[in-house]
């Protein structure tokens, strides 16, 4: 028996809108458990700017896969919560596809994207992340706010002519180490957006070549919660 026209038309729409990226596809992958060898491992501390722990935030390493017009594959590789102390640990087993594919994200139930650490940001793509290794990657939980450095550069430059700037900050007050992000004009980028904690010091020291000639300038900035700040750089 044939099948309807309009029963036909319904499947072939359907088959149409999966392939636009309306059908998504999620899977959990537990080959790497009980972590058999060659493991990936991301740990860290989660805290507020006091320094006291986030107990029992649940902490997950996802593999997407996202491709224009088509579905968006996730694969959960591991899960954790977050201990008294704040620690968390994800070990997992990068299958041979997501090495060449996709990207490996760190997700949780409390909102990340409120939270600081000096990557400033949870992902991990083609040649950043591998077997074998260990990443650290701590949250501190903090006002947050952002620095958009803006490069202008009014004149042609020649193989010479840089800017570099260096910034530094505390995620918190107590924290022993600052976190530390270099930008070089030389790297084609003619804006850059940092997400930073806002009310802490943010350090910039930007030195500059133009035609041989070197000048330096420091400044000191604070900048307000959800704050949007730009910080112009030029020869």
């Amino acid at each position: 028996m044939k099948t309807p026209l309009k029963l036909q038309l319904y499947f072939w729409f359907l088959a149409v809108a999966c392939s636009l990226s309306s059908c998504d596809y999620e899977e959990n992958d537990y080959i790497s458990k009980y972590c058999p060898g060659s493991c990936t491992v991301i740990k860290g501390r989660v805290s507020d700017q006091s320094g006291a722990p986030v107990v029992g935030a649940t902490m997950r390493i996802r593999w997407r896969n996202e491709v224009y017009l088509h579905p968006t594959f996730t694969r959960e590789k591991a899960i954790a919560t977050t201990d008294a102390n704040g620690n968390y640990e994800l070990l997992f087993l990068l299958r041979d596809q997501e090495l060449v594919e996709g990207y490996i994200s760190l997700e949780s139930e409390v909102n990340l994207e409120q939270y600081l650490s000096c990557r400033g940001y949870s992902q991990w793509y083609l040649g950043e992340i591998a077997r074998d290794t260990t990443i650290i990657q701590n949250y501190t939980i903090a006002p947050a706010a952002t620095l958009r450095l803006v490069f202008h550069n009014q004149e042609p430059a020649n193989q010479q002519d840089r800017i570099f700037t260096s910034i530094k900050y505390k995620l918190s007050a107590s924290d022993a180490d600052s976190c530390a992000y270099v930008y070089d004009s030389r790297s084609g980028y003619s804006s850059e957006r940092l997400p930073i904690p806002a009310g802490q010091p943010i350090v910039l020291y930007t030195e500059s070549i133009k035609d041989g000639s070197r000048s330096t300038r420091k400044d000191t900035l604070v900048l307000e919660p959800n704050e949007l700040r730009e910080y112009e750089l030029s020869f």
